[in-house]
C-alpha cells in the first residue's frame, strides 16, 4: 500500500474516531435518565394528538408500558405499524399499555390525526409539542421503542418491534426485570 493511501486511511480513521467521540460528549440528552436501560424513565405530560386531557406517563405506574417515538413521514415508522398493531392486540389484554409519542417536526397535529384515522391506529397517540419529551428521553432516531417495567424503569430500548422487545415485555409480565 502506498504512503498516500496509508495516510488517507489514517486520516479517515482519525476523523471517524473524532466524530464518534464528539457524538458521545456533545449529546447530553443521550445521557439522561430515560435514555438508558436500567434507569427510571422521566415522567411527561402530553396531550393526545386529537386533543383532550393531557396524559402523564406516571398514570401507568404499576403497569408495563411500551413507549414508541415516531412520525408519519418516517418510512421505518410506517413499516412498523402492522407489527405494533399486532403487538397491541396481543398484549393490551395482558395489561401492557402502549403509548406512542409523535414528533413535532415536518408534520402538523392535523396530519397526524388524519394518519391515525386512515391507518386505524388503536393505541394512544400523544403530541410532543416542541419535541421536549423526545429531547429529554435522548431520542436521536425514529422509531425509538422503549419498554418500561411497572416501576417505570427502562428494560429495553430499540428501533423496532422485534423478538428482543417482546422478550423484555414477556419477562416483565412473568415478574422478571427483563
Amino acid at each position: 500500500m502506498s504512503r498516500t493511501k496509508r495516510l488517507a486511511l489514517l486520516a479517515m480513521a482519525t476523523a471517524f474516531i473524532g466524530l464518534m467521540t464528539a457524538s458521545i460528549v456533545l449529546s447530553p440528552s443521550a445521557q439522561l435518565a430515560g435514555a438508558v436501560v436500567g434507569n427510571k424513565a422521566p415522567d411527561f405530560k402530553l396531550e393526545p394528538v386529537g386533543g383532550g386531557k393531557p396524559m402523564s406517563l406516571s398514570r401507568f405506574h404499576g403497569k408495563a408500558v411500551v413507549v414508541v417515538f415516531w412520525a408519519t413521514w418516517c418510512p421505518p415508522c410506517r413499516h412498523e405499524i402492522p407489527a405494533l398493531k399486532d403487538f397491541y392486540q396481543s398484549y393490551t389484554p395482558k395489561g401492557v399499555q402502549v403509548v406512542t409519542v409523535t414528533l413535532d417536526y415536518r408534520q402538523t397535529r392535523e396530519d397526524v390525526v388524519q394518519f391515525q384515522q386512515k391507518y386505524e391506529l388503536p393505541y394512544t397517540v400523544l403530541w410532543d409539542s416542541g419535541n421536549k419529551v423526545s429531547d429529554a428521553w435522548g431520542v436521536e432516531g425514529i422509531p425509538t421503542n422503549l419498554v418500561l417495567d411497572a416501576d417505570g424503569v427502562v428494560r429495553y430500548r430499540g428501533h423496532e418491534v422485534d423478538s428482543d422487545m417482546i422478550a423484555a415485555v414477556d419477562a416483565i409480565l412473568k415478574g422478571g426485570k427483563a
